[in-house]
Formats: structure tokens, C-alpha cells, sequence
């Protein structure tokens, strides 16, 4: 007798409401998923959202599920089922728990009695997942008694976990795979700039965990107290890289039992060709930007330059912004000695609080735009005279000159007077107006520091763009993969991560990267490659070095870029490229089947 394929449903209050980079993490294995266990016994479950349901949702009858649907509204559990709006369109049933959110302090009380968490003096941003957690789990609970096959449950973040100690409270016999992320603690720690990774290695090195009690100093004890418990009482306990794995079993006190990297689907991802095509197009518009940008004040050089990128939330130590910018001094003072005529130009795109666009360079674009504008317009009828003095012979070429000066040399004249107007000052550091005084923000400060300045004399020019990359805002007007395409280097040197998305993003869109080693990317990728021959992904050494050789190693990489041929920029391009398919779903999603099968196999014996 065939035995049955078992259900498996991914729970994550980010299905179909998205907050951080889980949602990219599911959205991106569906393919896999569905393979595996069939598109009728794959099931996503996430958290009702409104507004953001209009776009991530589409609904459906939900047929033989009416009776439990209809069984959970009565206890004020509101549930949609349908499909999430992603490729591959998953099962997925959207829990509303507004009308169930009284029960909350009931919840809470439970989570003391049986496991412990104090959430006394936890906010709404712990209550509401909490409680939709907990309908979550009551839902898994009525759906077992209705499926007559096995049951896997995979849980990602503390936000899903009070699901799976609802039903080991309910002995329901469904197997429980709880996936961090990041800890909280871990991440509030590293977010003040102080050593975790320090404290990570004395700590497991003299079988130590840390004391529960730091997270009361924190705020995150309601949140890293559930973490514990999840991780206690799930069936496989995973995460998503050795990094994390070392942190959970320093912060969590528990040694994760399998590790489930993050994959890409890099179906979405252009080939190779596509992207040698892309990157010219996209970035001749970098380019255009940058004549805009700066040559209003003096002139840069635009023939061939090197482009950098840095991305990510405002995290200043955990995203490596400091090691970045002291980096970019020191490149910025020997391209300067040696007097490198090739401009290298850097774009720090990290979200801040703004009002809108620098009212100056929004002046300088207005009028490159005015200027682009009339040169488009007499485009045809100087064609048309130049292909005219072509076919008739060298005389022709006085009725061209004619045509133009008659045209456009006054009107140009104008042009380049009222565009070079601000000659002799310096182009603004931020592209944008903050919400706050420049003197206040980090990035700002350390790039003065470091004589960042955009003074004729710098070779490393720097626009700090603190908002979200988009094709419709009025300036650099690229999206976020676009600009990939355009750069030659995406540096990400963190010092926090707990695997990091953004270096292999990189890759695969043909873009030279950078990661550390205490990312868990960076720590994945190194047992993959050999670091001397395959320079398209560098892995930036930070585990136990001191601040300052970590400044001059960055620094050198840079300086390799900025100074490499076009050939042999490609050459590294194509070679990031490769790297990128190491960490494919069609790779990396045998991790997550075999967790599945550990789960199964322990809840049965």
C-alpha cells in the first residue's frame, strides 16, 4: 500500500505581509516546495494584513476547510484562504485576529504557567503576533484532526513559535520544525556596537551560555524567552547558517540540529549575456546621473569610472558602514598620491527619515533635464543635415554648421552658464534633505572625517542617497537590481549578519560583491570556493582582527577594483556570477526535506 505524501505548512507572519527578508526566504523556495510535496499538500500561512492582502492575496472558495474556517470564526479567529500572489501561486490561508485579540492576556498567562516567558510588560509589537501565533496553532490543530496523513509544520522567528508550543501543550501530533533567524538578544547586543562575536567564541569555548537575565537589560526578554521556549520544545531545532547556529547555542542554550542556508531561485536572476547588455544601458543612466550630480560645480571623468554600492537598514556597526567609510579615506588619500586620474564614484544607499530631494540638485537636474530635452528635440534635423553634407560632399558640411549655430549655440551658451553656475563649491554629500540636522547623522559625520568632501581634488566621490531605490523618484531614478547591474562593486562588510542576502543578490546580477566572515553568506560561500582564483565574491577576513587591518584589507580590495581593467572586470563579473549558483534553491532546498524527514522520524519513534 502507497503510504500517503504528508502536508507541510510554512508558517511565518511575514506570508503575504511583508516586513524583512523571511519573506524573501519562502517566497523564493516555492518552486522547490511544491515539488516536492505537491502543490495540494504545500500550505503557506501568514498573517492578515488589509491592506497589503489587496496585492499578496488572492481568494478563493475555501471548499473542504469551510467547516474549520467556520469552527475558529465562532472563537473570533478569522481565517482567508486562497493563494499567495508570488510565482508559483502556494496555498495560503490568512489569519485575521482582530476579533481575537482580548484573549491576549489569557495567552500571555499560558505562556507564563507552561513555559516561562514573562511578557508582563511586552508591547503590541509582541502581542499581536503572539496571539495570531496561538490562532495559528489552534488552526494546525483542527486541520490535523480533518487530514488523514501526516503533518510537518515548519516555523520561522519567535513571531510563528507560540503556534508550536500551543500544540505540544495540546499533545497534537503534528512534527514541529522552529527556524531563527537571528536571536533577538544576539541582534540587540551587536546592534550597540558591542563584541558578540566575541563574547559567541569565549562563551562556547568555556561551555558557557549567557545569562537569560541580559535581555531584561535589552527590553527583549518577552521575545528572547520565547525563543528559548521554541527552541526546547520544537521537534528540529534549525537556522540558517554556522553563525547563527554558534549564537543559538550561546543565546538560546540550545545547539541547533541542522542548519538551512538561504537559497535563491535564480530563475528570476538574467543570464550572463542578458546582463552584459543590461549593465551598459543601465549604466549609461548612473552615468547621466552623475554628470547631473556633479558637473554643475566641475568636471568629472565619466569614461569608463568605477562604481560602488553599499546597501541596507541604517545599522551603523552591524552593516560595516564605519570600517566602509574609514576604508573609502584611505582610497580616497592614495588615489590622491598617485595621482589616479580615474574618478571612482560611490553610492551609500542606506533608508533614513527625509523630507524630500536637496532643493540644489534638484536645480542641477532640472536643468540637465532641460538641456536633454532640447538636444533630443533637434536630434532629427541634425541627422538630417549631417546625412544631407554626407551625401552631397564636403561643401555641405557650412549648412550644417549653419543649421547649428543658427539653433543652437545661443541657446546652448545659455545652458552651460546657468548649468555651471555653482563652479568653485562643492557638490552636496546627501542627495536628499533629512528629516534631522546633517550634523546629527553618522554617515555624514565619519564621511567628514575621512576628508570626503567632493572637492575637485577627491577621486573617490560619495552620494549618500538615504532612501529607497525606485525608478519613479525624481533624481537617480533606478531600481534597486538595476543599479546592481551598473556597479562594479557591492560592498557589504558587516559585522552582524546572520546570513545576508545582499552579497549573493549581487553576484547573481553579474556584480563583483563583498561579505565578511562573520557573515553566515561569507562563512558558507569560503568552504565553497577557492578564495586565491575565484575573486568574484571576496570574503573580507573580521573574525578576531583588529579594527584597523580590517580598514587597510578593505582598503586594498578597493583599490584593486578601482584600478583593474575593463577585461579584467569582466573577467571577476562572470565569475561572481558562477559563484551565485552555489546557492540556488535547486541546492539548497535538500536541507529543508531532510530537516522534514528528522522532524517525522523523531515524532514517530
Amino acid at each position: 500500500m502507497t503510504k500517503k505524501r504528508p502536508f507541510f505548512f510554512e508558517v511565518s507572519f511575514e506570508i503575504g505581509n511583508k516586513v524583512g527578508g523571511i519573506y524573501t526566504v519562502i517566497a523564493s523556495k516555492v518552486a522547490q516546495m511544491q515539488d516536492y510535496y505537491g502543490s495540494s499538500n504545500y500550505y503557506t500561512i501568514g498573517f492578515y494584513d488589509r491592506n497589503k492582502a489587496q496585492y499578496e492575496f488572492i481568494s478563493k472558495d475555501p471548499a473542504e476547510l469551510r467547516n474549520t474556517f467556520d469552527d475558529l470564526d465562532k472563537e473570533g479567529i478569522k481565517c482567508y484562504y486562497g493563494v499567495w500572489n508570488i510565482p508559483g501561486n502556494p496555498r495560503c490561508i490568512l489569519i485575521d485576529v482582530k476579533d481575537f485579540m482580548h484573549k491576549c492576556n489569557d495567552i500571555k498567562k499560558q505562556l507564563w504557567d507552561h513555559n516561562k516567558i514573562d511578557s508582563l510588560n511586552a508591547d503590541s509589537w509582541f502581542e499581536e503576533p503572539v496571539v495570531w501565533s496561538y490562532a495559528a496553532g489552534m488552526l494546525l490543530e483542527r486541520l490535523k484532526n480533518c487530514m488523514n496523513s501526516d503533518i510537518i509544520a515548519q516555523f520561522h522567528e519567535w513571531m510563528a513559535g507560540v503556534a508550536l508550543l500551543y500544540l505540544k501543550s495540546k499533545n497534537v501530533k503534528i512534527a514541529t520544525v522552529f527556524t531563527v533567524h537571528a536571536t533577538m538578544l544576539g541582534r540587540s547586543i551587536a546592534s550597540r556596537g558591542e563584541a558578540l562575536a566575541d563574547m559567541i567564541e569565549d562563551g562556547l569555548k568555556n561551555n558557557k551560555t549567557i545569562d537569560p537575565k541580559i535581555a531584561y537589560k535589552y527590553n527583549v526578554q518577552a521575545k528572547h524567552l520565547t525563543e528559548i521556549a521554541c527552541a526546547q520544545n520544537c521537534t528540529i531545532f534549525s537556522t540558517v547558517s554556522q553563525t547563527t547556529a554558534r549564537e543559538a547555542e550561546f543565546i538560546l542554550g540550545k545547539k541547533p540540529d541542522i542548519t538551512l542556508p538561504n537559497g535563491l531561485d535564480m530563475a528570476k536572476f538574467p543570464a550572463m549575456e542578458k546582463l552584459s547588455y543590461q549593465h551598459k544601458i543601465e549604466k549609461d543612466k548612473v552615468l547621466s546621473f552623475l554628470s547631473a550630480y556633479f558637473e554643475p560645480y566641475y568636471n568629472v571623468n565619466l569614461k569608463d569610472p568605477r562604481i560602488m554600492f553599499i546597501s541596507g537598514r541604517y545599522e551603523y556597526h552591524n552593516k560595516g558602514l564605519d570600517i566602509f567609510i574609514d576604508s573609502l579615506g584611505k582610497l580616497n588619500e592614495k588615489l590622491k598620491s598617485e595621482k589616479y586620474k580615474q574618478h571612482t564614484f560611490v553610492f551609500i544607499a542606506i533608508p533614513s527619515d527625509i523630507r524630500g530631494e536637496n532643493r540644489e540638485i534638484l536645480e542641477n537636474f532640472s536643468l540637465y533635464n532641460e538641456m536633454e530635452d532640447h538636444v533630443d528635440e533637434i536630434l532629427p534635423q541634425v541627422k538630417w543635415n549631417l546625412m544631407r553634407s554626407l551625401a552631397n560632399g564636403d561643401h555641405m558640411h557650412k549648412e550644417l554648421l549653419k543649421y547649428l549655430e543658427s539653433q543652437c549655440v545661443k541657446k546652448f551658451k545659455k545652458f552651460t552658464l546657468a548649468f555651471r553656475s555653482r563652479a568653485g563649491k562643492n557638490p552636496p554629500l546627501c542627495a536628499l534633505e533629512l528629516n534631522y540636522p546633517n550634523n546629527d547623522d553618522m554617515i555624514l559625520e565619519q564621511l567628514k572625517r575621512n576628508n570626503l568632501l567632493n572637492r575637485q581634488e577627491d577621486v573617490v566621490k560619495v552620494i549618500f542617497y538615504p532612501a529607497y531605490l525606485s525608478s519613479a523618484d525624481r533624481l537617480l531614478s533606478i531600481d534597486y537590481n538595476s543599479m546592481l547591474i551598473a556597479t562594479s562593486l557591492a560592498v557589504f562588510p558587516s559585522y552582524y549578519e546572520p546570513w545576508g542576502y545582499t552579497p549573493v543578490e549581487s553576484a547573481a546580477h553579474g556584480c563583483i560583491s563583498l561579505t565578511t566572515d562573520l557573515a553566515g553568506f561569507g562563512q558558507y560561500i569560503s568552504t565553497k570556493i577557492n578564495e586565491n582564483t575565484d575573486k568574484g565574491i571576496r570574503i573580507l577576513k573580521r573574525r578576531g582582527r583588529k579594527y584597523g587591518a580590517i580598514v587597510s584589507d578593505l582598503s586594498d580590495i578597493m583599490y584593486e577594483v578601482t584600478t583593474m581593467s575593463e577585461e579584467e572586470i569582466i573577467v571577476q563579473k562572470h565569475n561572481a556570477k558562477h559563484i551565485s549558483a552555489l546557492v540556488s534553491w535547486d541546492n539548497l532546498a535538500e536541507n529543508y526535506f531532510k530537516a522534514h524527514k528528522m522532524a517525522l522520524t523523531k515524532l514517530n519513534t
